[in-house]
């Protein structure tokens, strides 16, 4: 099985679609560079329910089926109770690397018993325009990550981050080297995030995710709703 995506490659400020046919994802957790950082978003986890894991040797890994990714702008839950993260993509093509901005869209109260079905049942999120590794790498800890909500028709500043505050994306590809089985087509890896500007998860309706690189003036950001089907039953 695999699910197949045409993202828009934005090389030398030009977007160009090109096909990923993706077989699997993999999302981490424990990939902050900082143990203080990491443990203050594992602070607002457990203040939402969430037991935190232990790891033995990071990353913790989680490997999820290809038909949770996603890049529409609307990725219904069944439940009220579920939050996304901006975090560092990192896609792996064919002896290729790209980056992209994400959020492993989670069910907060099946966490509580269950890590990896609670990011199974919702979508990984993924911006449509990603960047080649290469184009990027020579000033990749200038970037950064943000995230914003809109609750009630307001909008709120969520995250606020730089890339330097997690491994790098070739660090994250080689944490899977020898621990998980080398999938049979193209890969994605959703990094972990950083905790909440007000260290308390959101329920929104909406959640934008960005990337920002201040050297080459180029954005990628992607907005999208959260419709509860629960609140659809008469």
């Amino acid at each position: 099985m695999a699910t197949s995506v045409r993202l828009g490659v934005l090389r030398n400020g030009v977007v160009v679609e090109e096909p990923f046919r993706f077989v699997r994802m993999y999302n981490l957790g424990f990939t902050m560079r900082d143990p203080l950082k990491m443990q203050a978003h594992l602070d607002e986890v457990v203040k939402a329910g969430v037991p935190a894991p232990k790891v033995d040797k990071p990353p913790m890994i989680m490997p999820i089926s290809d038909w949770a990714l996603t890049t529409d702008t609307e990725v219904s839950a069944q439940r009220e109770r579920t939050s996304g993260e901006v975090e560092i993509v990192t896609i792996l093509r064919r002896g290729e690397m790209f980056v992209g901005v994400g959020s492993d869209h989670t069910d907060r109260t099946l966490e509580a018993s269950d890590i990896p079905w609670s990011k199974q049942v919702c979508a990984n999120v993924l911006a449509p325009v990603v960047w080649p590794w290469a184009d990027v790498r020579g000033h990749w800890d200038t970037v950064a990550l943000e995230s914003d909500v809109v609750v009630d028709g307001r909008a709120i500043p969520y995250q606020r981050a730089g890339v330097v505050d997690f491994w790098t994306p070739e660090e994250m590809a080689r944490s899977l080297e020898g621990r998980v089985a080398p999938p049979r087509g193209d890969s994605l890896i959703f990094s972990g995030t950083v905790v909440s500007l007000d260290h308390q998860l959101n329920f929104a309706d909406t959640w934008t995710i960005r990337m920002v690189d201040p050297v080459r003036r180029e954005t990628i950001e992607h907005t999208y709703r959260v419709p509860v089907l629960a609140r659809e039953l008469l």
